[in-house]
């Protein structure tokens, strides 16, 4: 926890990226608190399987991975990073431009893009490519702008993607970066009534609210595990029923939304996990006769 406030700091450096990796067993409730708390302002994930999985475990909190601007980890670790971050860092002159060098006439669009003002980085590079009779002066435009359609392009169909599997939260996300980053460009001037759409609907905000609702129940039992003896197979047996009657009650009140969706697939992990006799029966709505109303 120490480490927070000094991970807000590194967060506000121009081209690098922190994520928090909440690895300690905790209700939601907590873990918000924490969050308020220490005013973090990088995303925090919950998942610690993305890591572990892949084999970065970490025998002792708190732990920094480094990933290096050729995209391996450069550095695992608790302290003595900085000077390492500063040099890797320094290797990137414009973030996310993939490129240090321009024509002097295009250095203005290349510093707007690295600080994220990509709307404004596209319409300098667009007169200079309009203008300019100096070829290298014009790839480089073209090559800024070529890049920043890129990225708005992505954007947009990450953002249409996710609306259309309700991941909707994403969706919201994607469209306020285009609207504050790429505003007065073409593709972006649908980002607005996209966001209106989105916040106007109250179908989305009880899509948001049961995600968060069943993020809180998954946490919720991964504490409750904490007090089973994993040595004795009938106890881990009988949290294991518990989970899977938890989750099919969740699933029962959200058929329809893309919680009840992700519910049914931890419904198929715990069904897996049980011999058919161990399984909790699920409850079914009764059968209408035939005359019956």
């Amino acid at each position: 926890m120490r480490q927070l406030p000094h991970m807000n700091e590194l967060a506000a450096k121009p081209g690098l990226h922190v994520v928090g990796l909440y690895s300690q067993v905790h209700t939601l409730e907590q873990i918000e608190r924490v969050i308020e708390k220490n005013k973090i302002t990088y995303p925090i994930t919950t998942d610690s399987d993305i890591f572990v999985g892949a084999g970065y475990t970490a025998a002792s909190l708190p732990k920094i991975w480094i990933i290096g601007v050729e995209g391996k980890v450069i550095f695992i670790g608790d302290r003595d990073y900085d000077e390492l971050l500063e040099k890797e860092l320094a290797k990137v002159k414009y973030p996310g431009l993939g490129r240090a060098d321009f024509h002097k006439d295009l250095e203005p669009a290349a510093k707007a893009f690295g600080e994220g003002k990509y709307a404004e980085a596209y319409k300098l590079a667009e007169a200079i490519y309009d203008d300019t009779e100096d070829e290298k002066a014009e790839e480089d435009a073209d090559y800024i702008m070529e890049r920043i359609d890129d990225r708005l392009g992505t954007l947009v169909v990450r953002a249409e993607t996710a609306e259309v599997v309700k991941d909707y939260q994403l969706a919201i996300n994607c469209w306020k970066q285009i609207d504050t980053h790429y505003a007065g460009l073409d593709d972006a001037e649908e980002a607005p009534e996209r966001l209106k759409k989105l916040a106007d609907s109250n179908d989305v905000k009880k899509d948001i609210g049961a995600r968060r609702d069943l993020l809180k129940l998954m946490l919720s039992l991964d504490v409750a595990f904490q007090t089973v003896d994993q040595e004795d197979a009938a106890a881990v047996q009988e949290f294991r029923k518990k989970c899977l009657a938890e989750y099919r009650e969740f699933h029962a009140k959200n058929k329809g939304n893309s919680a009840g969706d992700k519910a049914e697939n931890l419904i198929e992990i715990f069904e897996n996990l049980l011999p058919a006799e161990d399984k909790p029966v699920e409850e079914k709505p009764a059968e209408e006769k035939p005359g019956e109303k």
